[in-house]
């Protein structure tokens, strides 16, 4: 039997594989209420150089374009917030379901190439090139204590006994 592939020319959309653990039981037919969306790390990104007041109490006068002209001066290049490389959160069950957060996989795709194909009304396969890789992992639902919290939950429960 033969079959017609057609790559098309013009790629509308990105396809990407989501890769789930097998110790995570993940059943695609059980999910009835999912929702996607890309993860916000907008604080974190500009935290990393906002250390300074830019006016006011305790700035400096001009530190803005003192550090822009070393940074050309050296070569460095500062890298610009784009929300397309941030992780995927996946929302599964609404708001007390399971969330699982989708990391980008580097190397996947480096000696080979990945294709979706999809067959269409005439028969003929259109085939994708995939181009990402995703890990999804559980994301735990309590939230982790720093050491000061911790010291004192232990000592709260060496008291009670």
């Amino acid at each position: 039997m033969e079959y017609t592939v057609r790559v098309p020319k013009s790629l509308k959309k990105k396809y990407n594989v989501m890769r789930f653990h097998t110790a995570l039981g993940v059943d695609f037919k059980t999910w009835n209420h999912t929702k996607m969306e890309r993860e916000n790390n907008m604080k974190e990104f500009k935290s990393l150089d906002d250390e300074m007041p830019k006016y006011g109490a305790g700035s400096e006068f001009g530190r803005d374009q003192r550090e822009e002209a070393r940074r050309k001066k050296y070569g460095i290049h500062m890298k610009k917030y784009r929300p397309e490389d941030q992780p995927w959160i996946l929302h599964v069950g609404g708001k007390n379901g399971k969330k699982y957060k989708g990391i980008r996989e580097g190397g996947v795709s480096e000696n080979s190439s990945w294709y979706v194909f999809m067959q269409g009304k005439d028969g003929a396969f259109e085939a994708y090139p995939v181009e990402e890789w995703y890990k999804f992992s559980l994301v735990p639902r309590y939230k982790a204590l720093n050491a000061e919290e911790a010291e004192k939950e232990f000592e709260r429960t060496v008291s009670c006994t």
